[in-house]
């Protein structure tokens, strides 16, 4: 019988070693019972017990496990064509084709419509994708009449918006795509991108070939055409897309399976040294999970740039293997340009001669949460400054010399007029968080329906969520708890939640903080810390006003208020007799003596702010700016 330890449940389950050992924690999976493994059943039964439970799933949003599948239409508007995918994707449901069939049936039913291939493809392939098919076919022999006859009906007119892709995006569930990080790129996004026709190219996360057939022309000299893709099936419906594309069913670009991580692209044929491309075009992978070994791989192969994210390495290579003059173009989430963990390539980046341009997309791609950039670089240029593109077309500059270590943040939503402000706030003397300063998370149970009461007991006590946390104060708590730090998955020293201390919400795009005077404990959506050397009231009383979520979203765009935003932010040198002001006033807020707005003056006389200067900052946080 088959031994199981914790690594393997964490492979199966796609979670990290830190999840098995709170699941373990809290009762959630059983410990391993004999030297520290698992039995065969035991594991099975494990692994089968939590794949089943959606809820337990849903609440940790752990999309690789999500069985869900929506139709992708990639782009496709036309009412008729979008009907047509409809059919095919319901017409698949009712096989009992694998995703590699009934992609190959809806491929050799689009090839024959548009008469690329012969009718004797499978018996004498004479050409580039007559063999492709037979190849294909011949792996899947025993079902190959089905495969043949599923689509035999429908005669498809090609019309270059990879309805083969949409097809296979379709059929795919969410978990698939999620594992793959694949989601693909919408249309529109590519608009004000082409390669002129003598051109090479090169797309190394290709999947279908989407983006290849919006940026290319007809006339484009398709040797020079280069795609790369992990995923075989992709690659042969790119390799389809292109034979349609060209009209060619011999068509030359070379079309193979790579790994965007690989240290270095390997030279294109044997008896060339072609390494450089004049454009790389790409949508690499967000967020796709990787097993524990290929992350250790990954740390050995790429130390400089400290980070196992898939999108941060597959930018790393592309600026490798740009030609000199050559141009790239990149989709990657907002995240790369603020997040500590990609500070390296960031650094990589600033270190260029050529010049950066960012496009801010917003949340650009279905069933993507992250917000997008485009992220441009021409190496046929040099520039001192970054441009940035924002969602209304208005641009604006951001000099390199002031995206500077150690995080090297690039506040691409930061306008110059806001960078202009936030200079001037800034430019007072200040002190930060960074210093005698101790923070804290709230409490992870891991179960929640397990040790959150809706009703207060005897022995029960509140217990706060974020958005049990408005400005100044809590609301009326909802949640109780009978507290035992023992046996939850996730405590800070208790000490720290039984003092006076700042709580804030986590997840908001806005700073939202609130001074605890009675010990309260928090739950996880909500976080704390405890300053020594600054007045709390003060802190609550400035984290509050709009300057500093101004400041929050402007340099961090974010919707984790982390730790280290608030290190950032600038704590004024005040007089006391201000931070006396500031403290009346904070218990005349809470008391509901004064509202909010009343602070206001004060606090934009603090950083010499015009009234024009502090409505700008109001009317760009409520978004009318």
């Amino acid at each position: 019988m088959s031994i199981r330890d914790k690594n393997h449940i964490r492979d199966a389950l796609g979670i990290s070693m830190a999840t098995v050992n709170n699941w373990i924690k809290t009762g959630t999976i059983p410990a391993p019972d004999v030297h520290n493994s698992y039995s065969e059943t035991a594991y099975n039964a494990i692994v089968e017990s939590v794949k089943s439970n959606s809820k337990k799933l849903n609440g940790r949003a752990n999309r690789s496990l999500v069985e869900t599948k929506f139709i992708s239409y990639l782009g496709i508007s036309n009412k008729e064509r979008r009907e047509l995918l409809n059919s095919l994707v319901e017409l698949y449901e009712n096989t009992k084709l694998t995703i590699s069939e009934g992609v190959l049936s809806l491929a050799i039913a689009i090839l024959k419509s548009n008469s690329l291939i012969g009718a004797d493809w499978e018996k004498n392939p004479t050409t580039r994708i007559e063999r492709l098919l037979k190849e294909w076919a011949e792996f899947h022999c025993a079902n190959i009449e089905a495969i043949k006859a599923a689509f035999t009906t429908f005669n498809i007119k090609n019309e270059d918006d990879d309805l083969i892709g949409a097809f296979y995006q379709s059929i795919q569930s969410i978990a698939q795509k999620s594992n793959l990080g694949s989601y693909y790129t919408p249309a529109e996004l590519l608009a004000d991108i082409s390669v002129p026709a003598d051109k090479s190219v090169l797309d190394p996360c290709c999947g279908s070939g989407g983006i290849l057939l919006k940026v290319l022309n007809k006339n484009h000299n398709s040797s020079k055409v280069y795609a790369r893709d992990i995923d075989p099936t992709a690659l042969k419906i790119c390799s389809i897309n292109l034979a349609m594309f060209f009209n060619d069913p011999n068509f030359k670009s070379t079309i193979e399976k790579h790994n965007i991580t690989e240290k270095a692209f390997d030279p294109l044929f044997q008896n060339t040294q072609i390494v450089k491309f004049d454009y790389i075009i790409t949508n690499p992978p967000w967020g796709s999970k990787l097993p524990k070994a290929e992350r250790d791989t990954l740390t050995q192969l790429y130390p400089e740039l400290a980070t196992t994210e898939i999108f941060s390495i597959a930018l790393s290579n592309g600026i490798d293997n740009l030609s000199c003059t050559g141009k790239l173009s990149f989709f990657l989430p907002h995240s790369i340009l603020n997040v500590t963990t990609h500070k390296n390539i960031r650094k990589k980046l600033l270190n260029m001669n050529g010049s950066i341009s960012i496009r801010l997309l917003g949340n650009a791609f279905v069933g993507v949460l992250s917000e997008g950039i485009l992220l441009e670089i021409d190496n046929s240029m040099s520039s001192g400054s970054i441009l940035i593109r924002d969602r209304s077309d208005t641009t604006y500059h951001i000099s390199k010399d002031e995206v500077v270590s150690p995080s090297f943040i690039i506040a691409a939503t930061s306008s110059n007029a806001d960078d202009a402000i936030i200079k001037k706030i800034y430019g007072r003397e200040y002190t930060t968080l960074k210093e005698d300063t101790a923070f804290a998370l709230g409490i992870v149970t891991g179960n929640n329906d397990k040790h959150l009461l809706s009703k207060s007991s005897p022995k029960s006590e509140p217990i706060f969520r974020g958005k049990d946390i408005v400005n100044y104060r809590y609301t009326e708590p909802s949640c109780f708890i009978e507290f035992n730090s023992n046996i939850y998955q996730q405590v800070a020293p208790v000490e720290y939640y039984r003092q006076k201390k700042i709580v804030y919400r986590f997840i908001s795009d806005r700073i939202i903080c609130a001074l605890d005077e009675k010990n309260s404990l928090l739950l996880n959506s909500a976080n704390l810390f405890i300053p020594r050397h600054y007045p709390m009231e003060s802190i609550v009383c400035l984290f509050n006003s709009p300057i500093y979520t101004y400041i929050y979203r402007k340099k961090f765009h974010s919707r984790k208020l982390l730790k280290s935003h608030l290190q950032a932010l600038p704590l004024p040198t005040l007089s006391e007799e201000i931070h006396s002001t500031l403290k009346l006033k904070h218990s005349a807020i809470v008391c509901g003596d004064e509202n909010e707005e009343s602070l206001e003056p004060l606090i934009a006389d603090i950083f010499a702010l015009s009234s024009k200067e502090f409505s700008y900052i109001k009317e760009s946080i409520n978004g009318n700016a």
